[in-house]
C-alpha cells in the first residue's frame, strides 16, 4: 500500500491520507486487522474482564484452567471449563477464547480411546420418559482392575437419570442378587421417592433372578430390561461408568479393594455434589436438585450409608430422611 510507504518514512498520517485518496476508515481498518507478527486479523486480547468490572491478565486465566483441571476426576474439556470459569471465577469469557488459551498452552482436554424369560418387562423407548427427579433409575455393574490383587472387583451403581444423582453403589468382589436388594433397601430406606419408580437394567444374572424381580414387585418397582447388545437403552449409567473407568481404574494401580473403595467414595462426593454435567444445564446434580426443592444428604451422610451398603448391614436410625415436592 502506497500510503503506509509515505507514513513508514515519517510523513503526517493525515496528509498521507488525504493526498493518496486512501479513507481512514480503510487505513486504520487495515491497520488493525494486522497482530504484531503480521498476520491477518485482530489482535489477541491480553486481558479478560470479571463480572465487577475488573480486569486480569490472561496468564491468571489460564493458571486457573490448570488449577481446575489438576483437581482429582476433573476431565473437563473447554465447554465446561468455560462454564466453570464463569460461576467460579465470575469472568466474563466465552468458549472460544477458553479453547484458544487452553490450545495455546497445551491443555485442551484429550480423549481416551479404550437364556432369557418371556415374562421380562422390555424397554419401550431408546431413552428413558423422565417426568420428575429420582423417578427413573438405571442400574449396572462395573468391573475394575485392583493390581495388588491381580483381579477384577465389581461395583454396584444406581443413578437416577433425570439429575445424575448416584443414590446409592456397593463395591465388593463379587456382586450377588442378595447385594442388589440390599442397595435398594439401604437407597429406600434413605430417600423419599415418588410413588411409582422404574428401575432400567440389563439382562445380567443378578437382575433376572427371582428374588430380585420378586423384591421390586413387592415394592411396587417397575422393572426394566434393556434388549440384548443395546447398551445405548442404559445411555446414562453406561455415561456414568465410562467416566469411572477414565477417572478412576485408568488413573490408579490400587492395592487392595479397600483402598479402591476409598477413592470410588470420593469420587461419588465429588461426582454428586461438584461435577458439572453438560446433560442438566453445565452444574452439578445436588445444584441441579437444590433447585427443585429436594432435600439432599449431607456428605458424611452418603459416606456413612455407602460404608454400611460395603458391608450389607446397616441400622438407619438416626439417618435423616429425604424431603422431596413429589406430592
Amino acid at each position: 500500500m502506497v500510503a503506509e510507504m509515505f507514513i513508514a518514512e515519517g510523513h503526517p498520517v493525515r496528509l498521507v491520507l488525504k493526498y493518496t485518496g486512501v479513507a481512514s476508515s480503510t487505513y486504520y481498518g487495515r491497520k488493525a486487522r494486522r497482530n504484531t507478527n503480521g498476520k491477518r486479523g485482530c489482535r489477541a486480547s491480553e486481558h479478560t474482564m470479571t463480572y465487577s468490572g475488573q480486569w486480569v491478565w490472561n496468564e491468571q486465566v489460564v493458571e486457573d484452567i490448570k488449577w481446575i483441571l489438576d483437581q482429582e476426576f476433573v476431565d473437563y474439556g473447554y465447554r465446561k471449563v468455560t462454564r466453570w470459569l464463569q460461576q467460579s471465577r465470575h469472568y466474563m469469557i466465552n468458549e472460544k477464547k477458553v479453547y484458544r488459551l487452553m490450545k495455546e498452552h497445551q491443555l485442551v482436554n484429550k480423549k481416551k480411546r479404550q437364556a432369557r424369560p418371556r415374562d421380562r418387562e422390555w424397554v419401550k423407548d431408546l431413552l428413558p420418559p423422565c417426568r420428575i427427579s429420582l423417578e427413573y433409575l438405571e442400574i449396572d455393574i462395573k468391573y475394575g482392575y485392583v493390581h495388588g490383587q491381580r483381579r477384577n472387583g465389581l461395583t454396584v451403581t444406581v443413578i437416577d437419570v433425570e439429575s445424575r444423582w448416584v443414590l446409592g453403589h456397593y463395591m465388593a468382589w463379587s456382586i450377588q442378587k442378595r447385594d442388589i436388594i440390599k442397595l435398594f433397601e439401604q437407597i429406600f430406606s434413605l430417600y423419599s421417592l415418588p410413588k411409582k419408580i422404574y428401575v432400567r437394567n440389563d439382562n445380567g444374572s443378578q437382575f433376572i433372578a427371582a428374588e430380585v424381580r420378586q423384591y421390586f414387585a413387592d415394592q411396587q418397582v417397575s422393572q426394566e430390561f434393556i434388549k440384548p447388545a443395546t447398551p445405548e437403552q442404559n445411555a446414562h449409567i453406561e455415561s456414568y461408568h465410562s467416566i469411572v473407568e477414565k477417572l478412576i481404574w485408568q488413573s490408579y494401580d490400587f492395592e487392595d479393594l479397600g483402598q479402591a473403595s476409598q477413592t470410588y467414595d470420593r469420587f461419588i462426593q465429588f461426582y454428586n455434589y461438584e461435577r458439572i454435567h453438560s446433560g442438566i444445564g453445565y452444574t452439578s446434580p445436588y445444584r441441579y436438585l437444590t433447585k427443585k426443592k429436594i432435600d439432599l444428604p449431607e456428605k458424611n451422610l452418603l459416606l456413612r450409608t455407602a460404608l454400611c451398603c460395603r458391608n450389607l448391614s446397616c441400622d438407619v436410625a438416626g439417618h435423616r430422611t429425604l424431603r422431596s415436592t413429589f406430592d
